[in-house]
């Protein structure tokens, strides 16, 4: 590994560094409650508007901010379920306070040590900033959907990240959770790639990674070899 040293890591956010399956859940699961929603599955629910999202996403370019409460939208009427204006602002505000997982911190750190590292992440500037604030984490480069005009997985997302690191792709590592998302385009453009594998998955068939780790201090031991420490 020690023959190609990287210059960068570049991030996914969420569902890399913040965890948005458990988020999405717990948002959904209270606004059951809160319209006193019977008998809907909460994890199909959120699988539902998460194939929804991606679905939207993959249109024309639209702030992240309309596409939560569209999608929202959307799955709740395929569900039968009462919506109104309310619960998709709810879900953004909801955004906010999305907690990040408990290896975050330490393990950025030590890896923003050994070189810069940046977010590249299908999300609007001003989300993307409070999430931050949630990870306590400094950052050299915040790369969002809203600078390239476009979300993952299209590639023109990636090429933006590259030309504005100003790096080579084979010198950044880009970690990511999303095999679809991440792994597949930034493979594309010639990034190498970190499968971070926080479920024990096995990755589908098509989908490669260069590495991959089950946590993120896994990962700073990845970064430590490349970077030959």
């Amino acid at each position: 590994m020690k023959g190609r040293e990287i210059h960068w890591v570049t991030f996914d956010c969420y569902g890399t560094l913040i965890d948005w399956n458990a988020a999405v859940r717990q948002f959904l699961s209270n606004l059951f409650i809160k319209k006193g929603v019977e008998g809907v599955n909460v994890d199909k629910a959120r699988d539902l508007w998460e194939e929804i999202q991606f679905e939207l996403i993959q249109g024309p370019y639209r702030p992240y901010r309309q596409i939560l409460p569209i999608s929202l939208q959307k799955t709740f009427c395929l569900l039968g379920l009462p919506y109104n204006d309310e619960d998709g602002l709810a879900f953004v505000e909801s955004l906010k306070s999305w907690s990040a997982f408990d290896d975050v911190k330490p393990s950025l750190m030590k890896i923003r040590g050994i070189v810069p590292i940046a977010i590249i992440s299908n999300i609007d500037r001003d989300l993307l900033h409070q999430s931050v604030l949630q990870m306590d984490v400094t950052f050299d480069d915040l790369i969002t959907a809203e600078d390239a005009g476009c979300y993952k997985p299209n590639e023109e997302i990636f090429r933006f990240a590259i030309q504005r690191l100003d790096t080579p792709a084979d010198q950044i590592l880009h970690v990511a959770f999303g095999y679809r998302y991440d792994l597949g385009p930034a493979r594309k453009v010639g990034m190498r790639t970190c499968w971070l594998n926080r479920g024990a998955e096995r990755l589908p068939e098509g989908f490669l990674a260069d590495f991959t780790a089950g946590r993120l201090d896994e990962v700073v031991r990845i970064v430590e070899a490349l970077a030959g420490r």
